[in-house]
C-alpha cells in the first residue's frame, strides 16, 4: 500500500523542473508530516485522547511509519499540532525520504547535486500520468458518492483524507487540470471539509492536524 505521504509527495512534482511545484513548497514538509499522523489514526496506531494523539499500538509495517510511531511512543501525549512540527524535524528532509522510499519501490528516481560543490540539490523524476489519471478517476468518484450521500468504504475513506490533504497542499489543480473542472472541485472538497464522511476521532484529528499545518507554515514564512 502506497502511504498517503507518497501520494501527496508525487503529486507536488513538477515533471518541468523535477522539483516539488512552487505553491506547495511552503506547505508541503508540514503536510507530508501530517499525513504521516492521519496514516497512522486510519491504521489505528494512534488515537485522539483530550485534545491529545497518544499510542495505542506501537508496532506498523511500513519502517517510515514506525520510525515516526516510535518517536511518538517515547513522548508524553502532545496536540497534532506539537507532531506536525516535531516529525517535520525528526525526519529531517521528508520530501527527500519520500524521494529515496519511491526510488527504493522502483516507482521513480532521485538524483544529489552538489551547489558551489557545497550544497546539495534533489531532483525526483516520477512516472505520473497514469497516477494522475487514477487519482483523478478515485476523487470523481468519492465526490459523487459523498453527494449522493451513499456509505464509503475503508479505502475511500482514506482517498478522502489524501483529497483534504491535496486541497491543503494546494495541489488540486494538479489533479484536476482543467480550470473549471479543479474549481468545481475544489467547492465541493471545501464544502465537504466541514463535515468529512469519515469516523468522528478520524475527523477530530485531521482538523488539528490541518489547522497545525497553516499555523507551522505561516511561523516559517514569517521567520
Amino acid at each position: 500500500m502506497t502511504l498517503l505521504a507518497e501520494q501527496l509527495f508525487l503529486l507536488s512534482i513538477d515533471p518541468k523542473t523535477k522539483r516539488p511545484y512552487g505553491r506547495a513548497s511552503s506547505t508541503l514538509p508540514y503536510s507530508l508530516s501530517g499525513a504521516l499522523l492521519a496514516e497512522l489514526v486510519l491504521e489505528g496506531q494512534i488515537e485522539m485522547q483530550r485534545s491529545k494523539l497518544g499510542v495505542i499500538d506501537s508496532e506498523v509495517a511500513d519502517p517510515l511509519l514506525q520510525e515516526s510511531l516510535t518517536v511518538m511512543q517515547h513522548k508524553k501525549k502532545k496536540t497534532p499540532k506539537y507532531w506536525v512540527s516535531a516529525l517535520k524535524r525528526t525526519h529531517k528532509n521528508l520530501p527527500r525520504e519520500m524521494a529515496i522510499k519511491l526510488d527504493h519501490a522502483g516507482v521513480g528516481s532521485m538524483e544529489e547535486k552538489r551547489v558551489l560543490g557545497v550544497f546539495s540539490s534533489y531532483t525526483y523524476t516520477f512516472d505520473r500520468a497514469d497516477f494522475i489519471q487514477t487519482t483523478k478517476k478515485s476523487f470523481q468518484v468519492v465526490l459523487e458518492k459523498i453527494n449522493k450521500h451513499e456509505a464509503l468504504a475503508k479505502e475511500e475513506e482514506r482517498i478522502v483524507v489524501l483529497m483534504s490533504f491535496v486541497h491543503v497542499s494546494n495541489l488540486i489543480r494538479i489533479v484536476f487540470s482543467d480550470r473549471k473542472e479543479a474549481k468545481q472541485a475544489e467547492k465541493q472538497i471545501k464544502k465537504r471539509s466541514k463535515n468529512l464522511p469519515v469516523p468522528q476521532a478520524v475527523k477530530a484529528t485531521i482538523d488539528s492536524i490541518h489547522a497545525s499545518i497553516f499555523a507551522a507554515a505561516g511561523s516559517a514564512s514569517r521567520s
